[in-house]
C-alpha cells in the first residue's frame, strides 16, 4: 500500500483514478487492505516486504519515467531485487529476463537513479539496509537449481559447489562414477564474488592447484584442447547450474548462466555445507498455518480442515447427515464477551443413546452476536461433513437460514449483497464450504425453547463451550478467506457494510474531537460512570425535539429555545465573562455579576448564583417530579424503576458535581432510557418522554433563571447607555485581551484521567459489541451539519 500520496497529487491520471482516490484515503485510517493468507494471488502488497518503486526514486525521474515503468510493470522494487532480497538485480539481468524486451538494452536513468538511492556506493548491488526484504523460503530458489543425485542418465551438466573455504566452484561434468556418487569436472572460473548482482559469467581456468591428472578422462570423447585444469566433485554437494548454452567448443572463451550469484548464494552456501541442515529442513513445503507467530498460543481451529481433523463424525452408509446447531452470546458489551457455538449429530435407530452419535462444541471471536454465533455452528458442522453428501441442518435461527440461502446462489460472493450481509466472510466461506466439498445442504427452522430434545442439547453445548477445556476455537478467518484481498481494522478482519464502517470511524473521529475541547472535559469527570453514562442518541434526538405548540409555547418562541438549548449544549452562554473577551472596550475587567455582585459571572456561576441556586434547585425537581411520573403512568411494577431514577447523582447541583453539570447541559443519562424500556415503552416513544421533559426544563431555566439574569443585566447596560446598536457595532482595534479563561472552574487536563482518551471505539464495537458506542453512530455527522447550517447565523462560537 502507498503511504504518502503527495508526489501523486499532480498526474492527472490517478486524479481521475476513483479506487487510487480512495486508496489514498483509506490510507490515513487503520483500515488495510491486507492479502488472504490462503490466497494463491502474488502478494504485493505493502508492507509486506514489498516498498512501491517511486519511494525508491527522485521525484523527477519517477514522474518522467512513469509511462515507461508502467509498461514494464515494475510497481515494487521487490521485483528488482534477489530472492534473498539482499541486492539489486543488474540491468542486464532485468533485461534477460522481461518478457517483452521493449527498447534497447542500454542503461536506463530510472535504474541509474535507483541504484545510487537503494546500494551502498562501494558495494555493488548490495541494498541498504532500510531497502532490506524478508527472505524467501528456499524452496522458491531451489526450483532454479537442480541436485545432482540421482545422475539423469550420461547427460553432461555445469555444476556449482563450494570449495573448503567456502568458495563457489563452476565446471562442466566431463566424467560420472555413479557408484562413487562422484564425478570429474572441468574447472571454469568467475568474478560472481565482485559482481554478485549480474549474471554468471565462466570462462575457463588456465590452471589452478586443482588441477589433476589428464589421463583420467583423456580417452573419453570430449574437446580437451582448452581443458587447462580439471578436478574430482561430490555429486551430493552440486548443484546443476542453468546456462543459456552448455556445449564447449574450440573457440568458446566464456559462457553465461540463466541466473546471478546473489540469487542462489544462499542456497548453495547452505545445500554444500554439512551445518547447513537446517536450512534444507526449510525446504520441505509448509502448510498455511506456520504463518502464525509462534509466539503467540497457538489457536485450536484455524479452518474447516482442522474442525474435519478435530470433529469426526459417524460414517453413514447413504451419505445422509443430520446436525441440529446453535450458538450462544452472553457478557455483550463487556471485556468478556464470549460466543460459543454447538452442534450434534443425530443417527437414528443405530443403537446411540438418544440417536445422539457425536457432537461438538466451540467459541468464535470478533463481531459479537448471536446469528455470528449460529453462523459459526453451521460452519463447523459443515467442515466435519463428508464431501459428496447430503446434510440436513436445524436451526432455530431463521437468520442463519436467510444466511444459508444466500449461500445457494452462485454469484453471492461476487455481489453487492455480499458486503451488505452481516459477517460477510463468515458466511462466503461456508458458501466455498459447500462449493469445494459439494455438499447439498438442507436447513429447517426449529422452535426455540419448545423443550426439544435434540436442539435443547445444542443449545447447552453452545452455553458450556465458554468455559469448557474441550472447545474448539474459531480464528484467523482471513487464513480461509474466499477472496483474495480482505479489508482489516487494526488486524481485525471487518465483517460489516465498508461503507457504514468508514462512515462509524469517522464520526468515531469527530466524537473524539468534540470530547477533547475544553468545554467537554467534563465528560472525563464523572466519579461513577456506572452510575451516569451519557446517551448520545438520547442527547441528539432531545437537542433537535420539536416542542408542541400551545398558547404559553408560540413559534416565534422556537428559534429562542433551539439557541438556548444549543448554548446551553456547547457552553456557549454569553455571560460577562464571555462578553469581556469579545467586548473588552464595553464590559470592564472587574464587572462582577449582576445579580448578586458578588463574584464574577461565567457558566458555573449561572447556577451556584445564591439568587438563582433555590430556582435550580426547584427546577431540577420539578425535573425528576414530571419524570417519575411518566415512569408510574408507563406499568405498574414501576417501584425498582424510580428507585433507579431516584439514585442517580445528578438532582443536587454543586460546583464538583458533574453529574448535574452534565444534566444541565444536555448530555443525559441512558437510565432515563432503560427505566421506560425496562416497562415496555417503546424505544422511540421514551426518547420523546425524555425530550418533552428536557424541554421543560429549558423553558423554566429560560424564564426563572436566564431571563431575570439578563433583565438585571439590562438595566446596568441601560444606566451606563450600552445600547444594542452599539453592542452590534465593529469593535476597535488593539484592545487589552481579558485575563479570564474559559472553562477555567473544570480540573487541568493534567488532573484528569479521562477514560476515553485512549480508548478505539470502533475496534472496541468489533471485538466486545460495546452498545455505547452505537450512540455516537450519527451523532457528529448531523451536529456538524447542524452547526454550519444553522449556528453560524446565531453567530454561536464552537
Amino acid at each position: 500500500m502507498v503511504l504518502d500520496w503527495t508526489c501523486w497529487s499532480s498526474l492527472i491520471i490517478f486524479k481521475q483514478d476513483y479506487i487510487a482516490n480512495t486508496l489514498a484515503s483509506l490510507l490515513s485510517t487503520p483500515f488495510r487492505l491486507s492479502r488472504a493468507n490462503l490466497s494463491f494471488v502474488l502478494d504485493l502488497t505493502y508492507p509486506n516486504g514489498h516498498t512501491p518503486i517511486y519511494q525508491c526514486l527522485s521525484l523527477d525521474v519517477f514522474k518522467a519515467n512513469l509511462t515507461r515503468l508502467r509498461k514494464r510493470g515494475f510497481f515494487y522494487l521487490s521485483q528488482l531485487l534477489t530472492p534473498q532480497g539482499t541486492y539489486l538485480l543488474s540491468w542486464s539481468v532485468i533485461y534477460a529476463n522481461s518478457v517483452q524486451k521493449r527498447g534497447n538494452a542500454r542503461l536506463p536513468m530510472w535504474y541509474k537513479n535507483l541504484s545510487i538511492n537503494v546500494t551502498i556506493p562501494d558495494k555493488p548491488g548490495l541494498l541498504r539496509d532500510r531497502f532490506l526484504t524478508k527472505q524467501q523460503p528456499v524452496s522458491l530458489i531451489a526450483k532454479e537449481l537442480a541436485p545432482c543425485i540421482p545422475p539423469s542418465g550420461y547427460k553432461k551438466n555445469w555444476i556449482v559447489m563450494l570449495n573448503d573455504n567456502g568458495l563457489p566452484l563452476f565446471g562442466k561434468q566431463i566424467q560420472l562414477q555413479p557408484k562413487r556418487s562422484t564425478c570429474t569436472m572441468v574447472h571454469w572460473t568467475s568474478d560472481c564474488l565482485s559482481r554478485p548482482s549480474d549474471l554468471i559469467t565462466l570462462r575457463p581456468c588456465p590452471g589452478c592447484n586443482l588441477n589433476i591428472n589428464k589421463s583420467s578422462y583423456s580417452k573419453k570423447s570430449v574437446v580437451t584442447g582448452s581443458v587447462s585444469c580439471s578436478y574430482s566433485a561430490s555429486l551430493h554437494q552440486s548443484w546443476i547450474l542453468p546456462m543459456k548454452k552448455s556445449s564447449i567448443l574450440n573457440h568458446t572463451s566464456s559462457l553465461t548462466a540463466t541466473v546471478s550469484w546473489a540469487k542462489i548464494m544462499d542456497f548453495v552456501t547452505a545445500s554444500c555445507n554439512p551445518s547447513g541442515s537446517s536450512m534444507l529442513a526449510a525446504d520441505i513445503p509448509h502448510t498455511s498455518f506456520d504463518i502464525i507467530d509462534e509466539a503467540l498460543p497457538t489457536p485450536h481451529l484455524l479452518t474447516a480442515g482442522d474442525v474435519a481433523a478435530s470433529s469426526s463424525v459417524v460414517l453413514s452408509l447413504d451419505s445422509q447427515y443430520t446436525f441440529y446447531t446453535d450458538g450462544s452470546l452472553i457478557n455483550l458489551g463487556t471485556c468478556d464477551v464470549s460466543m460459543g457455538w454447538g452442534w450434534v449429530q443425530i443417527v437414528k435407530d443405530s443403537g446411540f443413546l438418544n440417536s445422539i452419535a457425536t457432537y461438538k462444541r466451540g467459541i468464535i471471536r470478533d463481531w459479537p452476536s448471536s446469528s455470528r454465533a449460529e453462523a459459526a455452528a453451521i460452519y463447523a458442522a459443515l467442515s466435519a461433513s463428508p464431501a459428496n453428501s447430503v446434510v440436513h441442518i436445524y436451526t432455530d435461527s431463521q437468520s442463519s437460514i436467510e444466511g444459508l440461502k444466500h449461500c445457494f446462489l452462485s454469484d453471492y460472493s461476487d455481489s453487492r449483497l455480499y458486503y451488505k450481509t452481516t459477517n460477510f466472510e463468515l458466511w462466503a466461506i461456508i458458501q466455498q464450504l459447500i462449493v469445494d466439498k459439494q455438499l447439498s445442504v438442507l436447513p429447517f427452522k426449529v422452535k426455540a425453547y419448545s423443550n426439544f430434545y435434540w436442539n435443547d442439547f445444542a443449545d447447552s453445548l453452545a452455553n458450556t463451550a465458554h468455559t469448557s477445556d474441550d472447545a474448539i476455537l474459531i480464528s484467523r478467518l482471513d487464513l480461509a478467506a474466499v477472496h483474495d484481498y480482505i479489508m482489516t481494522y487494526d488486524d481485525v478482519v471487518c465483517e460489516s457494510n465498508p461503507r457504514h464502517l468508514f462512515k462509524q470511524y469517522h464520526q468515531m473521529l469527530y466524537m473524539k474531537d468534540l470530547l477533547a475541547l475544553s468545554r467537554f472535559r467534563f465528560i472525563s469527570l464523572l466519579t461513577d460512570p456506572s452510575r451516569y453514562v451519557v446517551d448520545w442518541a438520547l442527547t441528539w434526538h432531545t437537542l433537535m425535539f420539536q416542542p408542541k405548540f400551545d398558547n404559553s409555547f408560540t413559534k416565534e418562541n422556537v428559534s429562542r429555545h433551539y439557541t438556548l438549548k444549543f448554548q446551553l449544549f456547547l457552553e456557549d452562554l454569553p455571560t460577562l465573562e464571555s462578553l469581556k473577551r469579545t467586548q473588552p472596550d464595553l464590559y470592564v475587567e472587574i464587572l462582577t455579576c449582576r445579580s448578586c455582585e458578588d463574584h464574577l459571572e461565567d457558566f458555573m456561576h449561572l447556577f451556584l448564583c445564591k439568587k438563582h441556586r433555590v430556582k435550580l434547585h426547584q427546577i431540577l425537581t420539578s425535573y425528576l417530579h414530571h419524570l417519575t411520573q411518566k415512569i408510574k403512568e408507563a406499568g405498574d411494577n414501576y417501584s425498582s424503576s424510580i428507585n433507579r431514577v431516584t439514585s442517580l447523582p445528578c438532582w443536587t447541583f454543586s460546583s464538583n458535581n458533574w453529574s448535574s453539570y452534565s444534566l444541565v447541559r444536555g448530555c443525559l443519562p441512558t437510565a432515563f432510557l432503560e427505566v421506560f424500556e425496562n416497562l415496555g415503552i417503546p424505544h422511540l416513544t421514551a426518547m420523546n418522554v425524555v425530550a418533552a421533559i428536557h424541554n421543560n426544563f429549558i423553558n423554566k431555566f429560560c424564564k426563572r433563571i436566564w431571563n431575570p439574569r439578563s433583565y438585571d443585566k439590562g438595566l446596568w447596560e441601560h444606566t451606563i447607555n450600552i445600547s444594542s446598536k452599539l453592542k452590534q457595532s465593529s469593535r476597535p482595534k488593539g484592545l487589552p485581551k481579558s485575563s479570564y479563561l474559559p472553562y477555567s472552574f473544570l480540573p487541568p487536563p493534567t488532573h484528569i484521567d479521562s477514560r476515553d482518551s485512549g480508548t478505539d471505539w470502533l475496534k472496541n464495537s468489533m471485538q466486545y459489541g460495546l452498545s455505547w458506542f452505537n450512540h455516537i453512530s450519527g451523532f457528529m455527522g448531523r451536529l456538524t451539519v447542524l452547526l454550519n447550517n444553522r449556528f453560524c447565523r446565531m453567530e454561536c462560537r464552537f
